[in-house]
């Protein structure tokens, strides 16, 4: 007689057994494709807001004599990257590069060594090469993209 009363109850344990597995699987797999969903959604905005490499023109080191307000010889050796916005800048620079760097020997050697010793002199020239590249380099030349100056050598003896 005992067995008959147990048969029911092993039933019911049973299926409540299966039931909980199959309410588990089933949250499984909702939760994993959820999930999937997401981690797509993720890698999306990820790549969309990965900052870009900013574009640099390099400009090869250069020395120059300077003068000083005593009439004394001095040198600069500097060397620097130019910031630029877009291609089409970046490739015009790199086609032009020794009109550039003409340009730039003459602006560097009529600067004063004692001026340029300081943070504030640095920051001068920067501004002054940045003027000196908004003059065109050739006829129908589109606007030029340069957005700063970066110093990479900077020597002045």
């Amino acid at each position: 007689m005992t067995t008959t009363r147990k048969t029911p109850w092993l039933l019911i344990v049973s299926l409540a057994i299966v039931a909980a597995a199959a309410s588990s699987g089933g949250m499984y797999v909702f939760m994993s494709h959820d999930r999937t969903a997401i981690d797509e959604t993720v890698k999306v905005n990820a790549v969309e807001n990965k900052p870009q490499a900013p574009r640099l023109v390099t400009i090869a080191p250069m020395t120059v004599n300077l003068q000083n307000e005593r009439n004394e010889q001095s040198l600069l050796y500097v060397g620097f990257a130019l910031e630029v916005g877009n291609d089409s800048t970046q490739l015009l620079l790199q086609q032009y590069m020794p009109q550039i760097r003409s340009q730039l020997l003459t602006l560097l050697s009529g600067q004063d060594s004692t001026q340029l010793a300081n943070p504030q002199g640095k920051e001068r020239l920067a501004a002054n090469i940045l003027e000196m590249l908004k003059h065109s380099l050739t006829a129908q030349q589109p606007e030029l993209s340069v957005l700063n100056v970066l110093y990479t050598d900077f020597i002045v003896q």
